[in-house]
């Protein structure tokens, strides 16, 4: 395992494990502190990014995805089976989940809580959407914030996904 991976159990009695092979152990309360406690582990700043992964061996990433306005009753239903790696704390449902990438993670989540649930994801509670600062975890999580938001809205407005994914190849290229 590289210096700048952290393995992340849990949970165990409602705590989180965190190792970092050959340097030593730590234990969490939620997994959003498993990168600053592996960082604290490895003696890096907040400017190194620090890859989780889980049990499995897989990449994990750590996220929230909040529901924000009239409560809806299917968060009744998510309070009380929510998706793997995943549990509600309203407005927010906490997640720990792997994936090929964090976007892969999120992107999986979202279409699981719309099939699943009837819940749109659209929200991982960025406040201030025009700054591009910190670790390579903020800023993936940030792009993954914008394009759900777009795809709720392109959902609102009836657009099919070839619009949003075609607008994405002709903008990158």
């Amino acid at each position: 395992m590289d210096r700048n991976r952290a393995l992340l159990i849990g949970p165990t009695g409602g705590t989180w494990r965190v190792t970092v092979p050959h340097v030593g152990e730590a234990v969490v309360t939620t997994p959003r502190l498993a990168d600053f406690e592996a960082r604290r582990l490895l003696g890096l700043s907040a400017d190194h990014d620090v890859e989780l992964i889980g049990p499995s061996g897989q990449p994990l990433y750590v996220f929230d995805v909040l529901f924000t306005g009239a409560h809806d009753p299917a968060l009744d239903v998510l309070a009380s089976d929510p998706p793997a790696g995943c549990w509600l704390n309203l407005p927010a449902l906490q997640c720990a989940r792997p994936g090929a990438s964090r976007l892969a993670a999120i992107a999986e989540l979202a279409a699981e809580l719309r099939v699943g649930y009837g819940l749109e994801a659209g929200d991982l509670g960025f406040e201030r959407l025009w700054e591009w600062a910190g670790q390579r975890e903020w800023r993936e999580r940030m792009v993954a914030h914008l394009l759900l938001m777009a795809v709720q809205r392109a959902r609102w407005l009836g657009l099919p996904p070839e619009a949003l994914t075609t607008f994405v190849r002709t903008a990158m290229n």
